[in-house]
């Protein structure tokens, strides 16, 4: 009787990923942090990935989102960063001062708009960007704030960056802006620590 040659069985196909802009909507933490991770490569997923850290309650979750808009680095996710400096959240709103700090130059333009913003608190919040932003011109930022900002207390958040990133020439900036607030004594003893620390 002729053998009969048996062929191995062929490996069922591999399923394809699934997509991770509807996997970020998914059920299960793990599911969600690894698509974060996947769409850190996409520019276009900035507002995908923004929109979900707002309504995400896992804070591993969070943080893998906000790795991947830091990563993705576009003035539009800094952009998004910036929306969250009005949260409600203390962590949230930390984690994306952090981000913001990281990301260079694409924060620039964002950064002007939150200088700007009504809401002196949203202000104060962006000014502490400066602090560790790895730019240039984040000393100029801190010294128009302190020449122009009319509350007191986003002017003491410009005076504690130029503290920690000024430089000798801008003592009388320095000087000039504890003057505008003489009701302010506070501010003029966070002016002569900062000129003491930057001479």
């Amino acid at each position: 009787m002729a053998l009969v040659r048996k062929h191995p069985a062929l490996p069922a196909p591999a399923e394809a990923p699934e997509d991770p802009r509807i996997a970020l909507e998914g059920p299960t933490a793990a599911g969600r942090r690894d698509a974060a991770h996947r769409l850190a490569a996409d520019p276009g997923a900035a507002g995908l990935l923004a929109d979900r850290l707002t309504r995400e309650a896992d804070r591993s979750v969070g943080e893998a989102i906000l790795g991947a808009l830091g990563r993705i680095g576009t003035p539009a996710a800094a952009e998004r960063l910036f929306d969250l400096l009005g949260s409600e959240d203390v962590w949230l709103r930390n984690a994306a001062i952090e981000t913001l700090q990281e990301m260079d130059a694409a924060v620039l333009g964002a950064l002007e708009r939150a200088l700007a913003d009504p809401d002196s608190d949203r202000r104060i919040f962006a000014v502490n960007v400066l602090v560790s932003l790895r730019h240039p011109a984040a000393a100029t930022y801190a010294r128009r704030v302190l020449a122009e900002d009319g509350h007191v207390n986003v002017c003491a958040a410009a005076l504690d960056v130029l503290a920690e990133i000024g430089t000798p020439e801008m003592v009388p900036e320095i000087e000039a802006a504890a003057a505008r607030f003489p009701d302010a004594p506070f501010l003029r003893f966070a002016a002569r620590a900062a000129c003491r620390r930057i001479t």
